[in-house]
């Protein structure tokens, strides 16, 4: 699972990092190490209009676009890579909204052992020997609001663990070679 994630670098940097185009509008975010769901965060996708690779700021929390209402989208931070093309909230997306999520890292708690049960979670942070950003694999979707205003949300896709990430928790983000 992926619940909170952290990512402190400038746009510019990120947008070189993956190669987007100059040209494309920066967006303006500061340094996060507590991304939390709800909270606006970069995501690199292409755009519906132009067709270009660009990055933007999307909402975390996937609201279907067949959502009466945006309130759900907190619990859909989350796409399971074992269901995302055949679960009703995600499988437009996964087919047609694919989406890139930078990050820096990702935090993981582990549960204090069942001797101890009083003893308060360990957080953990996650991120590559490399200092390089990770990237996750993400799906977007936009909503409209009954007002005419467009919402843009995003999903991470998460996987089983690797061996080194199951000690911590069972599940993780898709995390992406740079050469993908």
């Amino acid at each position: 699972m992926c619940g909170r994630y952290f990512l402190q670098r400038d746009p510019a940097g990120l947008a070189n990092y993956y190669g987007t185009p100059a040209t494309n509008p920066m967006p303006n975010f500061a340094p996060n190490w507590n991304m939390a769901p709800t909270q606006d965060g970069v995501v690199l996708r292409r755009n519906p209009q132009t067709g270009h690779r660009q990055l933007d700021l999307l909402r975390w929390g996937l609201v279907p676009h067949w959502a009466k209402d945006a309130k759900g989208g907190a619990r859909l931070i989350n796409a399971r890579a074992d269901g995302v093309a055949q679960k009703p909230s995600f499988r437009e997306a996964f087919a047609k909204r694919r989406c890139l999520v930078p990050a820096d890292g990702f935090y993981e708690w582990l549960s204090p052992k069942e001797a101890r049960p009083r003893d308060p979670k360990q957080p953990f942070a996650v991120a590559l020997a490399s200092g390089e950003p990770m990237t996750f694999a993400g799906i977007w979707e936009g909503w409209k609001d009954p007002d005419g205003s467009w919402l843009r949300t995003y999903s991470i896709i998460t996987t089983e663990a690797n061996p080194k990430q199951a000690p911590l928790h069972h599940r993780m983000p898709v995390i992406l070679p740079r050469e993908a």
